[in-house]
């Protein structure tokens, strides 16, 4: 009998594993790959921020407060984009603003990645490569027409499974 349990505790964990690995439409669910451009914003004590992925052909995934969707991105952004993230690398490199004043319950933190390379906080860019890629940031946002949603009106962001 403690055979077949520790069988079954184990394939249960198996399938688990699997299921979690399984990508779907939702960006927290997402295999990543590193040509894949994660737009993260933390949200703030009171309000839920987001996250975007955007694939090689400027294919966007987001979630936010206000739930999940997707969206191509206009090649025009997405180049300028591209670009902007290739000057500014390594991005884990870039300048960032050491004294960049922010309110506790409202300010916010938005970071680009690229595989295992991640920018500092482009809130308050410390030189114009940075603030080159807040500007490309914005116009995403813009498009995707994200924002940061009161928590109390909004659902909390799914984990990040990578």
């Amino acid at each position: 009998m403690k055979a077949r349990t520790s069988h079954a505790l184990s394939l249960t964990a198996a399938v688990l594993l699997v299921a979690g690995c399984t990508p779907n439409a939702a960006p927290s669910g997402q295999m990543v790959m590193t040509t894949t451009i994660e737009i993260s914003n933390s949200g703030a004590t009171n309000s839920i921020g987001y996250r975007v992925l955007i694939g090689s052909d400027g294919g966007a995934s987001f979630v936010s407060g206000e739930g999940s969707g997707q969206a191509q991105l206009p090649t025009e952004t997405f180049s300028q984009f591209k670009q902007d993230i290739a000057a500014a690398k390594p991005l884990a490199n870039l300048a960032a603003e050491a004294t960049c004043m922010k309110p506790v319950s409202f300010g916010t933190s938005t970071f680009v990645s690229v595989g295992g390379d991640r920018s500092p906080d482009l809130t308050c860019p410390a030189d114009a490569t940075a603030m080159r890629l807040k500007d490309d940031v914005s116009a995403i946002v813009d498009f995707l027409k994200l924002r940061n949603v009161p928590r109390g009106e909004g659902k909390e962001l799914p984990p990040q499974n990578f």
